[in-house]
């Protein structure tokens, strides 16, 4: 997915993993309290990195956006954890005063503003799903044709910013919205749950979950067909299941006891079992040196959505890591370790199976399960096949540092992990496993022949930042794929770079057309700049809708590519609950389109891309 992975997760809630690579000086507890002292710790550790030199960390225009609270949560029990218990508890603190520039207790005091008027939340429910989860079906097709639709190529140009809603303490929106009747399901980087109208944006009702949640929010429903339940999972690797008559918590389970285990993809939900993949942010960890690389193996879970109760766990990778062999600072390696599983989980109830992509191996020796297309039983959790894309893949954040390399494999990549969930289709009676990876090609399987390849097409340049990451499209006819291809590259050099929006045919792979995108940066813009979609797309039977690095959303014609209607998201604006509004650059979770309506989160903050904290609604006038 982009390596969201990559420092993505580390660079995550406060990207300051590197600001204890150096130990050259003991920072006593006495003087670390002295402004002076502090702001040397921040030059000498954290500069380098968050003022302009690392591609991968977040700004520190972003880190400052966050409360004293989120950082130490991360320095405590988050991606800085390992990093972190090197300093005393005093240093974190003053650290964390030092980076801030929200008013400590923020999280707090938080004043809820925008409040639904006394209203009976139920009658906001509708029975019948609009959009329960993240690919718009348990296909993953990502393809809204309900007869509400509304919109369509002629009138979306009609589309105009209807609503504004902002998440307090943030630095990034990216869980994409779920919609149940006239409530729109979504959460924020501090962990909250908000339930808003559909038409006005106002809040309904909260809940408050223990760490931040990055993948859509699950919608149960009964046996009537009306929500009922709401299923996510959270940073910390724990899923939950939320009653949404009366808003409390019905179970919470812990799924994976590595210390820096969490959660990416969207669970599935299937008959009684949620079905969870699991990734990690230990390729953040490898970056110190004395850290023993690495004990993490990705896996799916599925657990009883009656009470969490784990009911198979499996592992992408079947050795448990062992020492083998030391880095050049002595410290051990150990492996096999990785394949995490950063995409959403596909369904296929015909064969009882389900369908993710892996990441690459943490260390070498590389395993055959890394960047690759894995299919499992419903049923018990057995592998059935896999379908590996792109062998040999040993890649961690060590690898894209200047001076703490020790733990960076010797492969040191290419970094060409699976981020977007495969595609299942059926074409002409056949059924069809359309799989697009960061290194740029995209793949048909045949899921009756063990993932056979049936074809394959190079569309992007690939990379750590290039290919496909978070999400491709299609109605069973065509297959529509958005390209990154922005940063450094290690495959397909001879390639030109084309980021934007390209159509395949599913029967064969041929591409249909492309439509890149200009860069629109300016000579001197952020790091993170860029005119490629990274960020899933969503199709409509006329209209494909995407996000673009530097904060776009644009509409796109099926028929021939063409720019039907953009809006640069990327500004303040006022948000219906007071809190300070600001958009950023459109990455990981796509578009929501219901009705006459498009709704879209803004600002991610990571890889150097531009901060925001807004869900923007568009409406057809």
């Amino acid at each position: 997915m982009i390596k969201k992975v990559l420092l993505a997760i580390a660079l995550i809630l406060i990207g300051l993993f590197f600001f204890l690579k150096s130990q050259t000086k003991k920072w006593s507890t006495e003087s670390i309290t002295a402004d002076v002292e502090v702001k040397e710790i921040y030059d000498t550790r954290c500069a380098m990195c968050h003022n302009g030199d690392s591609p991968e960390a977040p700004r520190i225009e972003a880190l400052k956006l966050l409360p004293q609270e989120r950082i130490l949560a991360a320095f405590k029990t988050g991606v800085m954890q390992n990093q972190a218990a090197m300093l005393s508890e005093k240093q974190q603190l003053a650290l964390a005063a030092y980076i801030s520039e929200v008013e400590e207790g923020a999280m707090a005091t938080t004043v809820m503003k925008g409040k639904c008027a006394a209203e009976a939340t139920d009658a906001y429910l509708s029975d019948y799903p609009r959009v329960d989860n993240w690919g718009i079906g348990p296909s993953n097709q990502r393809y809204y044709n309900q007869d509400d639709l509304q919109i369509d190529a002629a009138n979306v140009t009609e589309l105009e910013l209807s609503w504004v809603f902002a998440f307090p303490n943030a630095s990034r929106a990216r869980v994409q919205p779920t919609i149940a009747g006239n409530v729109i399901l979504t959460a924020s980087q501090t962990g909250t749950i908000y339930a808003l109208n559909r038409e006005t944006g106002c809040t309904l009702w909260t809940f408050q979950a223990d760490a931040e949640i990055r993948s859509a929010l699950v919608i149960g429903r009964d046996s009537t067909g009306k929500a009922n339940r709401l299923y996510f999972g959270d940073f910390n690797a724990s899923v939950y299941a939320v009653d949404l008559e009366d808003k409390r918590l019905l179970w919470k389970k812990k799924i994976d006891d590595h210390p820096v285990a969490t959660i990416t993809g969207t669970l599935s939900l299937f008959e009684d079992r949620l079905y969870i993949p699991v990734s990690s942010t230990e390729v953040v960890s490898a970056v110190n040196e004395q850290y023993a690389c690495c004990t993490f193996r990705g896996s799916m879970v599925a657990l009883d959505r009656t009470d969490g109760s784990i009911v198979w766990k499996t592992y992408t990778i079947d050795e448990t890591p062992r020492e083998q062999g030391a880095n050049s600072k002595g410290v051990p390696i150990m492996a096999p370790s990785g394949a995490p599983i950063w995409t959403a989980v596909t369904i296929d109830p015909k064969r009882r199976c389900l369908y993710i992509g892996t990441g690459e191996n943490y260390t070498r020796p590389a395993t055959g399960t890394s960047d690759a297309i894995i299919a499992f039983s419903l049923d018990d959790g057995r592998k059935l096949w896999v379908q590996q894309t792109l062998p040999k893949d040993a890649w961690n954040g060590a690898c894209v540092t200047l001076t703490s390399r020790a733990n960076c494999p010797e492969e040191n990549g290419p970094d060409a992990d699976y981020g977007a969930p495969p595609i299942l289709v059926q074409l002409d009676g056949k059924d069809l496993l359309l799989a697009g990876q960061k290194s740029g090609f995209v793949h048909a399987l045949d899921p009756d022949q063990d993932g056979a390849i049936v074809w394959k097409q190079l569309v992007g340049r690939g990379g750590t930042m290039g290919g496909v990451h978070w999400g491709m499209a299609t109605d069973g006819n065509t297959l529509f794929v958005p390209i990154n291809d922005r940063g450094t590259y290690s495959i397909n050099k001879e390639q030109p770079k084309v980021p934007g929006l390209h159509a395949l045919n599913v029967a064969d792979g041929k591409r249909l057309w492309s439509t890149i995108e200009e860069n629109r940066c300016p000579p001197l813009s952020i790091r993170g700049c860029g005119p490629g979609l990274s960020a899933a797309i969503t199709l409509t039977p006329e209209v494909v809708f995407g996000g673009t690095l530097d904060g776009f959303l644009k509409a796109y014609a099926v028929d021939d590519g063409r720019e039907l209607w953009a809006y640069d998201t990327k500004k303040d604006f006022e948000a219906v609950n007071g809190v300070k509004a600001f958009g950023g650059a459109i990455d990981s979770d796509g578009p929501i389109v219901v009705e006459n309506q498009v709704f879209v989160t803004s600002g991610y903050a990571k890889f150097g891309e531009k901060e925001g904290n807004v869900l923007l609604a568009f409406e057809l006038k």
